[in-house]
């Protein structure tokens, strides 16, 4: 024959249950907790760390990009003035370089700017700059140091000719 066994009433059972001493949990949630909260501030602390170097390396490709294209501009005049607006218009070197100088110059917005080279060949334009990387924590946190290498961007234009009335 089977016995059954009946389950404890309620206050019996609640009544067991008061009289165990609960031992090694007490706190465990705290600790969790601040895991969390500390796992979460890592976690804010990279991203916007990641988000303002993406923001930065932006920037200095939207400055080269326009100094490149400032340079483009500095043709030569001699050959524009003897040949016209044609294919054998050219691209004068001192210019180019001065062109770039000048915009960069103009433009500093951002600390510490470099601008490394400044290349042409007679037909385009190639815009090389650096600047450092600026990290809003880890820069506070003194792992900014760790952090030497610039960020290195390069452009390019060219000068392009089309004569009127033909496709582009």
């Amino acid at each position: 024959m089977t016995t059954m066994s009946c389950p404890a009433p309620p206050r019996a059972r609640d009544a067991v249950l008061r009289s165990r001493p609960v031992r090694g949990d007490r706190g465990s949630v705290l600790i969790l907790g601040l895991g969390v909260v500390v796992i979460s501030l890592l976690a804010l602390v990279v991203g916007v760390d990641a988000s303002a170097a993406f923001l930065q390396r932006r920037a200095l490709v939207a400055l080269a990009d326009a100094s490149a294209l400032a340079g483009a501009q500095g043709i030569d005049m001699d050959s524009y003035y003897l040949h016209g607006a044609s294919q054998a218009t050219s691209l004068d070197a001192r210019g180019v370089a001065a062109r770039v100088t000048a915009f960069v110059e103009q433009a500093d917005t951002i600390e510490g700017l470099r601008l490394e080279r400044v290349v042409t060949d007679g037909r385009s334009v190639t815009v090389r700059m650096s600047a450092p990387l600026r990290l809003p924590f880890l820069s506070v946190l003194d792992f900014g140091d760790q952090i030497s290498d610039p960020v290195m961007v390069e452009a390019r234009a060219l000068l392009s000719y089309r004569a009127m009335g033909q496709p582009g």
